[in-house]
């Protein structure tokens, strides 16, 4: 049996996982697009900036997340295993925590 719980969070937090969201995004797309098209004639010194761009924007992302799951998931759920995501348009974040007690 699972449960769902329901925060609202401000649009500051909202805008801030947005765009780490949306720039690790892009340098990734950037990524695929380049290793799915060899011919493009890009050489490894620009292929590896991406990449460290890449990185750099996943680390901010994850760092992100991990300040929602501190701040918000993990004292809603008394520290439980759950899964939670953040609707940018409501500024909602939707926990489900799996209760097999």
């Amino acid at each position: 049996m699972s449960k769902t719980i329901e925060i609202a969070v401000s649009e500051d937090i909202r805008d801030m996982v947005q765009k780490a969201h949306i720039e690790r995004d892009a340098r990734r797309d950037i990524l695929v697009y380049i290793l799915a098209n060899p011919d493009l004639n890009i050489n490894k010194e620009r292929i590896d900036e991406y990449q460290k761009e890449y990185d750099e924007k996943f680390s901010i992302f994850e760092q992100v997340k991990q300040k929602i799951e501190d701040k918000y998931v993990m004292p809603a759920t008394n520290g439980k295993a759950s899964n939670w995501s953040l609707n940018y348009s409501t500024c909602i974040i939707t926990i489900t925590i799996n209760d097999n007690e």
